[in-house]
């Protein structure tokens, strides 16, 4: 009797789960690559119409004339339109990280916080493998420092700090995602 109980209890929690075979999924931002940031990201499944997001900004490039170092970390969920990894979809996300960016002339670095909204579509290119294409806005909080760089030795350096709320594009993506 109680090997017939188990057995009901286990189909009965097999049959509320999604049927999708596809729960998690890895992307990698090619257009972010093409300017040398990595863009790396998860989405975890967590509803018939719901998803975890979690991704990874980073740019290590500091050269003689250009700077851009930048670690920014975003996670949030996406409201797909008709099931997760597959069509349309509304993602809401929070985001921080620290950058430093310039040129010869003008440098800038600082923190940011925030949060933002997007949209998306996603296209199955085959069984595990889609196409994502990604835009979103946000409000940032941007705390930085800005200084001139090669005063003459006559004049003073001259560093300013600043605090202000940013209304950003926040998201550019077009990526490949492997689904399993």
């Amino acid at each position: 009797m109680n090997r017939i109980i188990i057995f009901f209890a286990v189909l009965l929690a097999s049959s509320t789960t999604p049927l999708s075979a596809q729960f998690q999924a890895v992307r990698i931002d090619a257009l972010a690559l093409m300017t040398g940031t990595l863009h790396a990201g998860v989405d975890f499944t967590l509803d018939k119409k719901l998803s975890l997001d979690a991704s990874l900004y980073w740019n290590p490039m500091k050269f003689d004339a250009f700077r851009s170092k930048l670690l920014i970390g975003q996670a949030g969920v996406r409201f797909w339109r008709f099931e997760p990894h597959a069509g349309p979809f509304f993602g809401a996300y929070a985001a921080a990280g620290r950058y430093d960016m310039g040129d010869r002339r003008r440098h800038h670095k600082g923190i940011l916080a925030g949060a933002g909204a997007s949209y998306g579509y996603s296209w199955m290119l085959g069984r595990r493998w889609s196409l994502i294409a990604e835009i979103g806005a946000g409000l940032y909080y941007v705390r930085d420092t800005r200084r001139e760089y090669f005063t003459p030795w006559s004049e003073d350096e001259i560093i300013r700090r600043s605090r202000r709320l940013m209304l950003l594009p926040s998201k550019a993506e077009i990526g490949f995602s492997c689904l399993f």
